[in-house]
C-alpha cells in the first residue's frame, strides 16, 4: 500500500521525508549549533544552507549504516554532521590563499574550535576520516569501522544525494580547487593524488562494507536507500 500511496500522492511521500529530516536535526540540536556557528544555518546564512543540508543527509545515511554494522552511532553521526560544519571558512579562505594553504589552515583552526565546543577529541578525530591518511593499502582495510563509515558516506554523497563514487570522483575532478587540493596531497601520498588514492581506495572499502553485510557487490547504495525509505515511511 505504502509503495502505491508513493506513486500516486507523491506529496504526500515528500512531506513524510521533510518531516523525517527535520526530527533527525531536532534531535541532534547541539551539532546544528555547530553548523550555525560555521555559518551554514540561519537566516543570514541562506546561500550556505545547502552545506548543512549536505551535512544532514550524509548524517542519515551514515546513522543507516551504522546501525546496520553495529558501530558506534553517536559517535559516527556526530562526526559526520560535524565534518564540513567551517566549509564557508575553508571555501572563503581556499579562494584566498589557494586551495593547499588554505585547507591546512582551515583544517588545523576547525579542529581547534571543535575542541573549545565541548567535542571529545576522538569524534574530531573521526570527522576528519573521509580523508584518508595514507596510500597504503593495509592502512585502509584495517581502518575502524566508524571510520570506514565516515569515509565511504561521504565519497558517495553529492550535494544530498548518494551516489556512486566514481560519479563523486568524476564530479570533483571537474572541479578546479578540489583538484589543485587533490595535487597538494601527492607528498602525502607517494606520489598520488588525493582524488587517485580515493579511486583506489573506495571500492576496497565498499566491498569490506558489503562483506560485513552479506550483500551482493555494489549493491551498498542501494541498501542505504532501501534503508532510508523504511525509515521516512515510518512518518
Amino acid at each position: 500500500m505504502r509503495g502505491q500511496e508513493r506513486l500516486t500522492n507523491p506529496d504526500k511521500n515528500e512531506t513524510r521525508k521533510t518531516r523525517y529530516f527535520s526530527d533527525f536535526a531536532l534531535r541532534h540540536m547541539k551539532e546544528m549549533r555547530v553548523l550555525a556557528k560555521g555559518g551554514a544555518l540561519g537566516k543570514e546564512n541562506a546561500e550556505w544552507r545547502n552545506v548543512s543540508e549536505h551535512c544532514l543527509a550524509e548524517t542519515v545515511g551514515a546513522d543507516i549504516l551504522a546501525e546496520a554494522l553495529g558501530a558506534d552511532r553517536e559517535k559516527v553521526v556526530t562526526a559526520v554532521l560535524l565534518h564540513d560544519w567551517n566549509k564557508r571558512t575553508e571555501i572563503e579562505t581556499m579562494t584566498q590563499h589557494g586551495a593547499e594553504e588554505g585547507y591546512k589552515e582551515v583544517t588545523a583552526n576547525g579542529e581547534r574550535l571543535l575542541r573549545d565546543y565541548g567535542v571529545p577529541e576522538d569524534v574530531v578525530t573521526l570527522s576528519q576520516s573521509n580523508i584518508l591518511k595514507s596510500a597504503n593499502r593495509n592502512d585502509w582495510l584495517n581502518l575502524p569501522i566508524e571510520a570506514k563509515i565516515v569515509y565511504f558516506i561521504d565519497v558517495i554523497t553529492s550535494g544530498t544525494k548518494f551516489v556512486g563514487f566514481e560519479e563523486r570522483l568524476r564530479l570533483a575532478a571537474q572541479k578546479p580547487n578540489t583538484v589543485e587540493l587533490s595535487e597538494g596531497f601527492r607528498s602525502t601520498y607517494g606520489g598520488k593524488s588525493l582524488l587517485q588514492v580515493q579511486a583506489e581506495a573506495s571500492p576496497l572499502i565498499q566491498k569490506g562494507l558489503e562483506d560485513l553485510l552479506h550483500l551482493e557487490p555494489g549493491t551498498l547504495i542501494d541498501f542505504i536507500m532501501r534503508k532510508l525509505e523504511e525509515r521516512i515511511q515510518t512518518y
